[in-house]
């Protein structure tokens, strides 16, 4: 695992967010993440058109509430930290994170461990990236 002092460089704010892939999966992955997040530690929200709903029990259900408006599922690893889920595709969740909210050493074990809980609950590897370039992996966990 990298240590802060080598992955600072990568979280300066250049008005670009950093995107957590986990890659190649399926709707089954996806409900044991959506299950992980409802039972997990972490504080989150649900928005369907940008009003707070209740967080639907399954893939096909966030799925067809697309069809009127974007979802985002918003979870908060501290009071600081926010990684939005908007639920792009079936074969990858991707979420992102502001590089604003990780400022120190602190913050980035705060990120490390939701990368390693995320990996541990679905036994899949997950990557931390720049936005939009999967190929270019700051961490990989898994």
């Amino acid at each position: 695992m990298k240590v802060w002092s080598e992955i600072k460089k990568e979280f300066r704010a250049d008005g670009s967010l950093r995107d957590i892939y986990v890659e190649e999966i399926d709707p089954a992955l996806w409900e044991i993440f959506i299950e992980g997040v409802r039972l997990s530690v972490y504080r989150y929200e649900f928005t369907h058109g940008g009003v707070s709903v209740e967080f639907p029990n399954d893939f096909t259900e966030i799925k067809r509430l697309q069809e009127t408006n974007p979802t985002t599922l918003a979870i908060w690893l501290n009071s600081k930290i926010q990684v939005n889920c908007h639920f792009f595709v079936e074969t990858e969740i991707e979420l992102d994170i502001s590089p604003r909210d990780i400022v120190g050493e602190h913050e980035y074990q705060i990120l490390v461990v939701f990368i390693e809980w995320t990996s541990s609950i679905l036994k899949e590897r997950v990557i931390l990236t720049h936005e939009n370039t999967q190929d270019q992996v700051i961490l990989s966990v898994g």
